[in-house]
């Protein structure tokens, strides 16, 4: 079972590709395999609870866990600022959402109003 303390342990030596991956068996597919990622997956974090805990369909919320979707905040821009804006994200290398959101974070402290 993986917990908080050997997470990065365990996921660096999952995404590790120096580590090798040998075959234990023949290679199942279809039912099977789902039955096998299934047992894989229950070992790992030590119930189905916790599984399904962790795997949810769609984007992560943001903040603390609540039920419903975070808040979406929405603004039209000229051109050029969503071409300065594209260049900012290409040249970061963030995505456009981390981008807003830092920029409202910004202009919520410069008003004193940050969380």
């Amino acid at each position: 079972m993986v917990d908080e303390r050997d997470y990065d342990e365990a996921s660096n030596r999952y995404a590790d590709k120096k580590t090798p991956v040998a075959p234990i068996g023949r290679a199942v597919t279809g039912d099977r395999a789902a039955a096998h990622g299934r047992e894989f997956l229950i070992g790992e974090y030590g119930s189905l609870e916790a599984v399904e805990k962790e795997i949810r369909r769609g984007r992560p919320k943001l903040g603390h866990e609540r039920e419903g979707g975070s808040p979406v905040v929405r603004a039209r821009i000229s051109d050029a600022d969503f071409a300065a804006f594209k260049e900012l994200e290409h040249t970061t290398g963030r995505s456009q959402a981390e981008l807003v959101r830092e920029g409202v974070h910004l202009l919520l402290e410069q008003h004193r109003r940050a969380s």
